[in-house]
């Protein structure tokens, strides 16, 4: 019998290596049930046109191949070919700290001013300080209502809004109403996300002026009528970053130890946690752009928060079944750094078809915007689409174990330019040993839908008490591997 068989790791991402599966990475996991395969890959679309952290990426209702993205300076960038593109469009020499497009109109939030282009169907031009807002240097999220149709927009403590009377034009008062301070929430609480809840809109808030200043993170209801807003939900932790509505129920990214709520306007829980190892006892950081609906999962980009290098940055999932919650980490951004090299901060996404996805983000002072190749698996040379197994308890100090044989089981044979490789490590300090790797064009691997190695078990494995497995894919500009499951014996 086998001392360690190993599945696909169809379970996802595990809160330790002691009960499940330490790592899932760059990997499709449950598009085809039972194997794992590579995720398709990203790459950098937008060149050296960004020089700062794009904090959203918005794309026209209308002209659905035209999309804009502002970053922290304020410069708004345009691809008017689904991603694939980007040029500067404007630099409004503020902060951007808000983006939506409402009534073909693209509105850009500065720290306390509001700048309109459009009409986005016609020939375009900006308006400059259409209007004034609160101030606030941190964040402006702009939300369109789906009950009302209205523009809403927080500005520190005050929700802003937008009515049109009839057709909206900028420099003509008589069609649209602008209401400063719809609502006023208690000071010194600072809106930072928003969306819809049933007929509420729900506000996402924080206080300080960093993120871990002060231990306080309140949703509050407002029914965008009334003078006051509704019983907050309280959730003790670092501030509400980003808000989803997923059949309608609130995902809610919270706080700064990677949790993941769910909210039905009353109350609030935990349905996710990133593993609590990730940040080596750091702080993690959420932001409002980056959580979207793709692929009926739940997509979040999660970052360093501050300047320390932490690995294990990137654009995460976490899908609900039946069964339980499932957390992947699906794409590394197009730099291949994780944040073991430099702080990574993944902070916008925009799904823009059902196997493309635009990722902004800053790799320490490299910025950019990337897209996912529908077609496309080849990670690198490097193998980088990987999973680690458990840790196995596999024998004692006095009797350890030592492996005779490898045996791995694919779902298709390897195609030209792809790979396996298998590597292990003794315990969770070491670093991994590879046992084999197995291209296509070795010793005839190509038509191989299983294999069973035992000289390189014998010449790279050392007995041992304890064994934590790597197994790593190669793919090709159009393939990927399948794995179904290994047995170690």
């Amino acid at each position: 019998m086998p001392r360690i068989t190993l599945q696909a790791p169809r379970q996802g991402i595990a809160q330790s290596p002691h009960v499940g599966y330490a790592d899932v990475r760059n990997l499709d996991i449950d598009s085809v049930e039972g194997v794992a395969r590579l995720n398709n890959i990203v790459a950098k679309k937008s060149a050296s046109t960004v020089d700062a952290q794009i904090n959203w990426i918005v794309r026209d209702p209308v002209t659905v191949a035209n999309v804009f993205a502002v970053d922290s300076n304020g410069s708004v960038y345009n691809s008017s070919d689904s991603g694939a593109t980007w040029a500067e469009l404007s630099d409004r020499g503020g902060s951007g700290q808000g983006l939506a497009i409402w009534k073909d109109y693209l509105f850009v939030c500065e720290d306390t001013t509001i700048d309109v282009y459009g009409p986005l169907s016609g020939a375009p031009a900006w308006t400059d300080n259409w209007q004034t807002i609160d101030s606030d240097t941190d964040w402006h999220p702009l939300f369109v209502s789906n009950n009302d149709g209205k523009l809403y927009g927080g500005a520190g403590q005050y929700v802003f809004s937008v009515e049109e009377l009839t057709t909206f034009v900028p420099a003509t008062g008589a069609t649209f109403t602008y209401t400063q301070q719809a609502l006023d929430l208690p000071s010194p609480y600072k809106i930072k996300c928003i969306e819809e809840l049933g007929n509420n809109l729900m506000l996402g808030t924080w206080q300080g002026s960093s993120v871990t200043d002060v231990r306080v993170g309140n949703i509050f209801p407002w029914d965008r009528s009334s003078s006051s807003f509704g019983q907050p939900v309280i959730l003790d932790t670092f501030g509400v970053h980003a808000m989803k509505n997923d059949g309608n129920s609130l995902i809610v990214l919270a706080g700064v130890d990677g949790i993941v709520y769910s909210c039905n306007g009353a109350s609030a829980w935990a349905i996710g946690q990133l593993p609590q190892n990730l940040s080596g006892g750091k702080y993690l950081e959420f932001y409002p752009g980056a959580l979207v609906r793709y692929k009926n999962k739940i997509f979040f980009g999660v970052g360093q928060g501050g300047s320390t290098a932490i690995a294990g940055m990137g654009v995460y999932s976490l899908k609900q079944t039946g069964q339980g919650n499932i957390l992947n980490f699906e794409h590394t951004v197009s730099t291949l750094n994780d944040g073991t090299t430099n702080p990574l901060k993944p902070s916008a996404l925009e799904p823009m078809s059902r196997d493309t996805i635009l990722i902004g983000w800053r790799d320490n002072a490299t910025y950019g915007i990337d897209l996912t190749t529908a077609t496309a698996y080849n990670y690198g040379t490097d193998y980088s689409g990987y999973f680690d197994s458990p840790l196995y308890e596999t024998g004692t100090n006095v009797n350890q174990w030592k492996p005779n044989s490898l045996e791995i089981h694919l779902g298709r044979p390897l195609r030209t330019g792809e790979g396996i490789q298998v590597a292990y490590r003794k315990d969770l300090g070491d670093s991994f040993t590879t046992i084999k790797t197995m291209a296509f064009a070795d010793n005839g691997v190509g038509g191989m839908v299983s294999k069973v190695i035992t000289t390189d078990v014998e010449l790279n494995v050392k007995k041992g008490e304890q064994f934590q497995l790597r197994v790593a894919l190669l793919g090709t500009a159009t393939t990927t591997p399948e794995f179904k499951f290994l047995m170690l014996e």
